[in-house]
């Protein structure tokens, strides 16, 4: 509420400043104007009155109507404060026109646009030649009020699309981490069960992952050397665990320490080969990663093998979710293809930067 206080206040004050902005603008075109040397007090006071009705329509009659939605009431308040203006503003330039021998409009304002009154009202003209001014200027600042709203309305759009975007991130963040955690705690579980040596140094580059997707993961950006370090960490786990039956690869090349990207956007797709391939298979497995920057694009391929019996669909829970945040991220901005044939699953993404 406070917020929306506080917009609704700063809203009415550029409202304020673009309309005394206009008002002065047409004040002071009347003075420079003035040729006949009339009085300056009946040129200012003239051009004020034009600007009456579209003051107090911009800040009190559209806003009342915009909260209560009374149109018949607006309808009627307009008409009663133009009525009562054109009446107050016709008589005073008849004794304008009276007091200083002038019949010309453009004596007292560079808004001299007049209207014909019809024969049986000519006696009235005075009323005919101050309306189309005054209608004028009202229609001019209503354009004007209801443009800001409409520029404000899609300012605010913009601001609910981006937090919508920025919650949905967070969301599939936060299934991205304990996903990623089962799969190394998988590992570290089954090392342990081995009695392995290797378990403390394993729980080492554990803290390391944990460290990475806890708080360099909740940056917006990250360089890609420290999602080739974490990768390279991630292998390194692993490969303790299925070195016997398995070859892994990962090279990167062009990469250097001005290059960014999201976090968490490549590493797993590397725990998917791991899941569905090499943990598929019975036999020998292999994967084979690559990560290459060029031509302000960055471009990552994985390749892997797998137990066709075993996989049901292409991808899961990370893929998933790197799809959508990519649709996020970098929409227009990125491909991703998923290729399986016979027993080999490849992963291609490309990255406009």
């Amino acid at each position: 509420m406070k917020s929306k206080s506080m917009e609704l206040k700063r809203s009415t004050v550029v409202r304020f400043l673009l309309n005394s902005f206009f008002t002065g603008w047409i004040l002071y075109t009347a003075i420079d104007n003035n040729d006949e040397k009339l009085p300056l007090v009946h040129i200012v006071m003239y051009n004020v009155l034009l600007f009456v009705p579209s003051w107090i329509n911009n800040f009190l009659f559209f806003p009342l109507v915009r909260k209560n939605r009374n149109i018949l009431q607006f309808l009627l308040s307009m008409a009663g404060v133009f009525i009562a203006i054109i009446f107050i503003q016709g008589n005073y330039f008849n004794w304008l026109k009276q007091t200083f021998h002038t019949n010309e409009l453009n004596d007292f304002t560079p808004l001299a646009i007049t209207y014909s009154s019809p024969e049986f009202l000519k006696n009235y003209q005075y009323y005919f030649d101050v309306f189309p001014g005054i209608l004028m200027i009202t229609v001019l600042m209503a354009i004007g009020y209801v443009m800001q709203e409409l520029i404000l309305k899609i300012k605010k759009q913009k601001q609910i699309e981006s937090q919508q975007i920025l919650a949905e991130l967070q969301l599939l963040k936060s299934q991205i981490s304990p996903h990623f955690l089962f799969n190394v705690l998988n590992s570290l579980y089954a090392l342990s069960l081995k009695t392995s040596r290797e378990t403390p140094d394993v729980i080492l580059k554990l803290s390391d992952i944990l460290r990475y997707s806890l708080y360099e993961a909740q940056e917006k950006e990250v360089p890609v050397r420290d999602e080739i370090h974490i990768i390279n960490t991630y292998i390194a786990i692993e490969s303790l665990r299925i070195s016997e039956r398995a070859d892994v690869s990962f090279v990167n090349e062009g990469i250097n320490d001005t290059i960014r990207i999201a976090p968490m956007l490549l590493l797993p797709l590397i725990e998917n080969a791991f899941k569905h391939g090499i943990d598929s298979t019975v036999g020998h497995s292999y994967i084979k990663a690559s990560l290459h920057y060029k031509e302000n694009a960055l471009i990552f391929r994985c390749e892997n093998n797998f137990k066709e019996t075993a996989v049901k669909k292409i991808g899961g829970i990370g893929i998933d979710n790197i799809r959508k945040r990519l649709q996020l991220l970098y929409p227009a901005m990125h491909k991703i293809d998923l290729e399986k044939k016979d027993d080999v699953f490849t992963v291609t993404l490309k990255i406009n930067l």
